[in-house]
């Protein structure tokens, strides 16, 4: 059996997937912004500060924004009609979203962690740096390249474009996916109403 959201906490599901993408896509874009003023830094101290506000916002708005969106894509697939595989768009989004999250956090998010640390030690002297100049292309090249993964993202979520029925056996894996996953969908199917509760407001 699967659990069906409320529309009330179908809607609220919605407003945090669509905000913790704006986080990532936010904080991605910022990102980029930062890593072209860093070739223009003038002195040490700023090409410091640089890194380090590079290395705050994916520390403090990419790897939220990243979190809140898997967790609430999950339940969302989870809890509504959509699935996660009962549809070839969501699945290929699904595949991408994993991909993008996981090179993000073995190798993108370290990248820009090492540019702020050699930044941090050897000033406007990184700019000689063979390690530090090697990372910082890399840094680039991946940042524009999940600006695309991002900007596709949100083409197949806005145009969810059907690209052939999923099998027999997809839908029996989505069957027992929904079983596995119950206990974890459980405690969010009253969200909307605890909420509520918790600020002393009136259910519609």
């Amino acid at each position: 059996m699967r659990y069906q959201a409320s529309p009330q906490t179908r809607l609220l599901l919605k407003y945090i997937h669509t905000f913790s993408a704006m986080m990532w896509i936010g904080g991605a874009q910022a990102i980029l912004i930062l890593l072209y003023k860093d070739r223009l830094a003038t002195n040490g101290d700023e090409l410091f500060a640089v890194n380090d506000a590079i290395r705050s916002l994916d520390n403090w708005l990419i790897g939220p924004g990243v979190a809140g969106s898997v967790m609430s894509g999950a339940l969302i697939s989870l809890t509504t009609h959509w699935g996660f595989f009962r549809h070839r768009w969501v699945v290929v989004k699904w595949v991408v979203t994993l991909v993008a999250t996981f090179f993000g956090i073995v190798f993108l998010g370290p990248w820009l962690q090492e540019l702020s640390e050699i930044a941090g030690l050897n000033r406007l002297a990184a700019f000689d740096n063979l390690a530090y100049v090697q990372t910082y292309r890399l840094g680039v090249a991946f940042g524009v390249a999940q600006m695309v993964v991002l900007l596709f993202l949100v083409l197949i979520s806005i145009f969810k474009p059907e690209l052939a029925p999923c099998s027999p056996a997809a839908r029996q894996l989505e069957r027992r996916l929904a079983v596995l996953l119950r206990p974890v969908a459980a405690p969010f199917m009253g969200l909307q109403g605890q909420i509520c509760h918790l600020l002393g407001l009136e259910r519609d």
